[in-house]
């Protein structure tokens, strides 16, 4: 039997830039898909097992047990690629030997072992420092685009939903007049209050309410869905097959779309194959298109390049702590940096540096100190506060990418 992991590392590849601008604020791994991020779906394979994290300069401030010598390890520790999205079969990756790598699509996808001297996170890892290793089948694929991310959401929803959760059961307080179709799929955790009216639809898929979800008067909810601790859930709001971490504010039409925390799209409008970061805002009236009129497929603007996402349905893609005004309105495949606010008439661009206002007139870029400041204040709302590493990241994000 193979000696159980001692530790293992977490890393960032090249996918760090192409998984931007929700990457900007965070570790590739701390991005959401389903009930658990990406890093909690690595860890469950290492259970007990201490995980240290190798990632951009920028984000040291903010993540745990954060290594900078890459080299001062032992020989025998297993690397995995922080943008990796498991499945089952990802159990096998503890028979990777010393020097070996498992390698798809011309990235790592694990190896053990020391990394090449030369390579430093956020960078493609060449693979001529390993022996190289076809990764086998079924154990999942490495991710490097945000909509990839929402496409496999809802398979993620649905699978997670009936491993991590118990479903059939009902712990939050429901009024009579609610309506719950397919009861045996759906999981409401205490504290949750669902009020009158309300249709929870189960028949495509789980719904899972975590502790503190409300959900208010005549609002429909469709599977497969997550809802993340103390999420609200507007009345007359239509959400489906979507997943919002912990303490969203969601009102109008959410559909298909991925919500890390934090987030307030409260009012009417429609928000569809879109990925949002922490600390939004999208105002009264937003809307967002995730279809093109003549049906081709949707190109989006990642870095200097117009990528073919090879889909007809792409939305939004929106950094942390950026705003819309109301009456705002996307066209399909926008990307919001870090720290923007948009408004003004008709279509903004649909790539849109961090840390700039303005719309489809005239964009400017914006300050960091009156940046810091409205975020304290919006932050404090929730009580949650700024830390020291998000400064820092925000600084660096403020300097290198307001182009």
């Amino acid at each position: 039997m193979k000696k159980q992991e001692e530790s293992i590392v977490l890393f960032e590849d090249e996918a760090a830039l192409t998984l931007e601008p929700l990457s900007l604020t965070r570790p590739v791994w701390r991005l959401r898909c389903g009930i658990r991020t990406l890093e909690q779906k690595i860890r469950a394979f290492f259970p007990g097992v201490k995980v240290f994290s190798y990632a951009r300069p920028h984000l040291a401030g903010i993540i745990d047990n954060s290594i900078s010598n890459k080299r001062s390890d032992v020989r025998n520790r297993l690397w995995v690629n922080g943008s990796f999205l498991p499945e089952s079969g990802f159990s096998r990756v503890a028979e990777i030997e010393p020097g070996y790598a498992w390698v798809a699509d011309g990235r790592v996808v694990a190896f053990r072992g020391e990394p090449p001297a030369e390579w430093i996170s956020g960078t493609h890892l060449p693979e001529n420092g390993f022996h190289k290793v076809d990764a086998p089948q079924n154990i999942g694929r490495l991710v490097r685009y945000t909509w990839e991310l929402v496409n496999a959401m809802n398979a993620e929803n649905a699978a997670e939903a009936r491993d991590l959760r118990p479903l059939g059961q009902i712990q939050g307080d429901v009024h009579p007049s609610a309506h719950l179709i397919g009861a045996g799929e759906i999981f409401m955790a205490a504290g949750c209050r669902v009020s009158p009216g309300v249709v929870i639809d189960a028949t495509e898929g789980p719904v899972v309410f975590d502790e503190g979800v409300l959900v208010g008067a005549n609002a429909v909810v469709e599977g497969p869905t997550y809802l993340g601790p103390g999420t609200q859930i507007k009345p007359l709001a239509h959400i489906r097959g979507s997943c919002f971490g912990e303490q969203c504010r969601l009102g109008g039409e959410v559909s298909v779309s991925i919500i890390q925390g934090f987030t307030n799209k409260q009012h009417g409008g429609f928000l569809g194959h879109s990925y949002l970061g922490s600390w939004c805002n999208l105002g009264s009236g937003t809307e967002t298109s995730n279809l093109k009129n003549n049906y081709t497929n949707v190109k989006v603007q990642v870095g200097s390049d117009l990528v073919d996402t090879e889909g007809l349905f792409v939305g939004l893609a929106m950094g942390d702590h950026s705003k819309s005004a109301i009456g705002t309105v996307f066209n399909t495949g926008t990307v919001v940096g870090v720290a923007c606010i948009i408004f003004g008439a008709g279509f903004p661009p649909r790539f849109i540096p961090s840390f700039h206002w303005g719309g489809s007139e005239k964009l400017t870029p914006y300050h960091l100190k009156p940046t810091l400041v409205a975020i304290r204040a919006v932050m404090a709302r929730r009580n949650q506060k700024l830390s020291k590493g998000e400064v820092e990241a925000l600084t660096w994000i403020h300097k290198n990418r307001m182009s």
